[in-house]
């Protein structure tokens, strides 16, 4: 029986790196990883690889995708030779969404307002060094931060300009296709009021043009978008890209190490704040009532919360008859798990409470194993000072 075989080879993969987690991708698991990011291919992106007979398939594992592509012949190198040609100005875009909200609060991201933003990453970067295993499509190879965000707009872009806008000299230019929008202008005493319809062009990455002068730079969904997402990520299809980001070759040839996307999101570093009250009934408040004022003096300062980190340290910042905080010296690093930078054994990190520090014959423990912060709230009201409360009864 005779059928059509069809080859099929990798075009591409992407991971995501979290530092916040021991295995670097997801929450510790016994079945199945469970990412915090989905990547949904827009329905352009789905068109496009139905064109071009390509198959997505999510990677759970490694937190990412792979691409697969239709090959058909080799080069007289051995490289695998594409079945279709690629357009100019072809692209693959993939919709970042967020499973576990707490990625924003662990993860070392700039504390704003989202409407109207979102992180745009790209293979058009220029990095000789980046590796072919390990490419960096943020702007920095340290990770994913403020560089990568990018304003939004619907269809209907419109931008306040603080000077007068001759008509006809500003346009909305969509950077990888070169296509523009013309538009309207509205001059009034505070400037002008520009409005486009974008509807027309593909979704990317575009720039308002005044007298050539490029005035903003923006992401446009599309009009098949219509829900706000975390992160875009745009893979160019075509020559443009530098030799080590560039997924085909103008050959439509694949060279024999495919290109390894990464995103990486570092764990962010917060003050630890302990907060703890004092009930009226505790040994604590009752051994601290029975001290005189200089001895009552005295006894806070000698209170504290000590580690097995040599490098982590606190420091009393308030204290009443209820009420005893404390902060740490430096900021530190959220984590799944928590391990004494220090310690010989790989320990894990443990905090204590102690009383009468310094002193060995009265020294004691309050309280030991105290809890690290939960993820789930973080205290930006200082930023760029992070706060990480902790809130304790005794």
């Amino acid at each position: 029986m005779n059928g059509i075989q069809v080859k099929y080879a990798v075009l591409c993969t992407l991971s995501v790196e979290q530092l916040f987690y021991e295995n670097r991708v997801c929450r510790q698991y016994k079945v199945e990883p469970v990412p915090d990011i989905t990547f949904t291919p827009t329905p352009e992106c789905l068109e496009l690889m139905h064109r071009l007979d390509l198959v997505f398939r999510p990677a759970a594992a490694s937190g990412g995708f792979t691409v697969l592509a239709a090959v058909s012949g080799q080069t007289a190198g051995g490289d695998h030779l594409l079945r279709s040609a690629v357009p100019p100005g072809s692209k693959l875009t993939f919709l970042l969404q967020l499973k576990n909200p707490e990625l924003l609060n662990f993860s070392d991201l700039p504390v704003q307002d989202a409407a109207a933003k979102t992180y745009y990453c790209s293979n058009g970067l220029n990095d000789p060094a980046a590796p072919r295993n390990d490419l960096h499509i943020s702007r920095q190879d340290t990770g994913v931060e403020a560089a990568d965000i990018l304003n939004t707009s619907r269809a209907d872009y419109q931008y306040q300009h603080a000077a007068a806008v001759t008509p006809g000299t500003a346009v909305v230019k969509h950077l990888l296709t070169g296509a523009t929008v013309a538009g309207t202008v509205a001059n009034h005493a505070a400037g002008a009021t520009l409005g486009f319809n974008l509807s027309a062009l593909p979704s990317g990455v575009c720039q308002l043009l005044i007298n050539h002068v490029g005035t903003d730079t923006f992401y446009y969904p599309g009009t098949a978008v219509t829900l706000p997402v975390f992160g875009v990520v745009e893979l160019l299809l075509d020559a443009a890209p530098d030799a080590n980001y560039r997924i085909i070759e103008p050959d439509r040839s694949l060279t024999a190490q495919r290109p390894h996307f990464r995103l990486r999101f570092r764990n962010r570093p917060t003050l630890w704040r302990y907060t703890i009250h004092l009930a009226p009934n505790s040994p604590l408040y009752l051994e601290m009532a029975a001290l005189s004022p200089a001895e009552r003096t005295a006894f806070l300062n000698q209170l504290n919360i000590v580690s097995n980190d040599a490098n982590v340290h606190f420091h009393q910042t308030s204290a009443t008859d209820t009420v005893v905080a404390f902060i740490s010296d430096n900021t530190l690093a959220l984590q799944e798990k928590y391990f004494s930078s220090t310690s010989g054994t790989h320990a894990a990190l443990s905090l204590t409470l102690k009383k009468y520090i310094g002193d060995p014959a009265k020294e004691a423990v309050v309280k030991a194993n105290l809890p690290y912060p939960a993820t789930g709230v973080i205290d930006t009201a200082n930023d760029p000072l992070i706060y990480s409360d902790i809130f304790l009864t005794l």
